[in-house]
């Protein structure tokens, strides 16, 4: 029986030596039971790492002595001891999960979200990856969206120096020009069989693991997105079979990384060579196969993707209508993630040129509700770019696409906003009431809100009632009150582009209150009332972006 130690929240790895697989080396045949006193025992499977290397990897949660067995169709791989798991070291809080509508991590502690959009990053040369890490050491930024398969779009067409996959045998490389090629997603009439997802590309995979350990590192956690549409060298038209066989590969490699979560695809509806019923496998797969239970999402264009099913554990939502949250928040009881309100940048693209205040406002817009928004940057490429080009040997340098460097105005004032939420006692949850509730009421129930009402009040709900509950949705979203609160212990108000000189609030009489007043774009919070409570009204300087903060003077909150 062989000691082995490790620390808790830092993945352990078993390695071993022995002779290659013939043939599939994805499905092995090397597992293991890992397990301690009064727990139950998790099944984990091993992977093949080339040149005769072997490994299978654990992610303890818990601390003292776990028994473990590894089987393996070599005699090398089989092992039977104790892994001695030490406390976590400063820092380490384990996977984030989802705890209602909040995230946390596995210890507990709250997560509140931050993230950027870097789609390519691992397929960028290394010096790019390396520019755009430091980037991030310095950014407020803790979540990354990101890619494992290339993506073909404007300003993202250069090939990567490495696949996921070999070519099958007997195929010659293919150079997979962009020249004259679409940018928009095409259905394939049949599969694409050029890849062979039997033989990782060994070095892909060493490649993205450098790249995921380094970012878990500076404490982001990595959202890997698994499939998208934009392609041109085949991967997104694989078949089932070959897609399940890559996520096979990739769970046994990835999962007992900390820092991971799971993104079905980019735009799932526009992956026209998949399925609704393909990516209900892809999830099903997932949450049968990940010991860790890794958060799962998947991202849409258009129709937003079902979250009720268990194997999805959030929202993660492309969408403009940021004063829904709430309402999605309600819906599915689950965290609300705006991953895509369009990006901060001047591109032609609509997408691609919102100011740096209105991507700041998407932010408080969000966060105030009680979700956690994505920041994206999309500059055209300029003389900051083109230093950054002749430094690192890339073209068209697009954070949104490549990383680099971030030029824009909003992240200064996001890590201004995230020092604000994570300065409150714990998670917001939209502060529900009044006519921004009903504007998302089916007519059913507004109308039994409307017959418990006094009968002049009545009369004006009734005006509300005969619009239709598209239209009630539209007229609201210009008139919506951005607000959360922690229990009684905070209420966070954003007023957005009111330029009110006054904000009347009524807080609970039971508790003494600090009021302060934030201007979000110069970042600065005022004190204007202390140990107050009830009914008050809160004197603003009449201008747009404001805030208004309400948090309990007394002891624990």
């Amino acid at each position: 029986m062989k000691l082995r130690t490790g620390r808790q929240y830092e993945t352990y790895e078993f390695c071993f030596a022995a002779p290659a697989p013939q043939g599939d080396c994805v499905d092995i045949g090397f597992s293991a039971s890992i397990g301690k006193a009064g727990e139950p025992l998790l099944t984990i499977r091993g992977f093949y790492a080339g040149d005769g290397h072997y490994k299978l990897r654990f992610l303890p949660e818990g601390t003292g002595d776990y028994t473990y067995r590894l089987q393996g169709p070599f005699p090398e791989l089989e092992e039977e001891g104790t892994l001695r798991i030490e406390p976590a070291a400063q820092g380490r809080h384990g996977p984030v999960r989802a705890d209602g509508i909040a995230l946390r991590y596995a210890d507990g502690t709250w997560f509140p979200s931050f993230g950027t959009t870097i789609y390519a990053l691992a397929n960028q040369s290394q010096p790019l990856i390396d520019e755009t890490l430091d980037t991030l050491s310095r950014a407020p930024f803790n979540k990354l969206r990101t890619c494992v398969f290339p993506k073909h779009y404007q300003y993202n067409a250069n090939n990567p120096e490495r696949y996921p996959f070999e070519a099958k045998p007997g195929r010659e490389r293919k150079e997979f020009s962009a020249e004259g090629l679409p940018v928009m997603p095409v259905k394939r009439n049949a599969p694409d069989d050029y890849w062979d997802t039997t033989r990782p590309c060994f070095p892909f995979w060493d490649h993205l693991e450098e790249m995921l350990r380094r970012l878990d590192g500076l404490g982001i956690q990595v959202d890997l997105i698994l499939f998208h549409p934009y392609d041109r060298w085949g991967f997104a038209s694989m078949s089932r079979e070959d897609n399940l066989r890559y996520l096979d590969y990739l769970l046994r490699r990835l999962s007992a990384f900390p820092n991971l979560w799971w993104s079905l695809a980019n735009e799932y509806d526009l992956c026209f060579n998949k399925t609704g019923e393909d990516f209900r496998a892809f999830e099903a797969f997932i949450g049968e196969r990940d010991p860790y239970r890794h958060l799962c999402s998947n991202h849409n264009c258009f129709q937003i993707w079902d979250a009720s099913s268990e194997h999805i554990t959030h929202v993660s939502w492309q969408t403009k209508m940021l004063s829904r949250v709430a309402e999605m928040i309600q819906t599915y009881r689950k965290p609300v993630l705006i991953d895509e309100c369009r990006y901060e940048g001047d591109l032609p693209e609509f997408w691609g040129n919102l100011s740096g205040k209105d991507m700041v406002r998407s932010f408080w817009r969000v966060m105030a509700q009680g979700g956690y928004c994505t920041h994206g940057e999309t500059w055209l490429p300029g003389p900051a770019q083109d230093a950054l080009a002749t430094k690192t040997g890339e073209k068209d340098v697009v954070w949104w696409a490549k990383g680099g460097r971030l030029n824009g105005e909003s992240p200064a004032r996001i890590a201004f906003l995230r020092q604000v939420i994570e300065g409150l006692p714990g998670p917001l949850e939209p502060l529900t009431g009044g006519m921004k509730d009903w504007a998302a009421m089916d007519d059913s129930h507004l109308h039994s809100l409307i017959a418990s009402m006094p009968e002049d009040f009545g009369c004006f709900l009734n005006s509300i009632a005969a619009m239709n509950r598209e239209e009630r949705l539209k007229f609201f979203a210009v008139e919506y009150s951005y607000q959360g609160h922690c229990g009684e212990e905070a209420y966070l108000y954003y007023l957005d582009d009111q330029c009110a000189a006054a904000f009347d609030i009524n807080l609970p009489e039971r508790r003494q209150y600090r009021i302060e007043v934030l201007d979000t774009w110069e970042m600065t919070r005022t004190t204007a009332m202390s140990g107050v409570n009830g009914s008050l009204r809160v004197a603003l300087p009449g201008k747009p972006y404001m805030a208004v903060l309400a948090i309990s003077e007394e002891e624990g909150g």
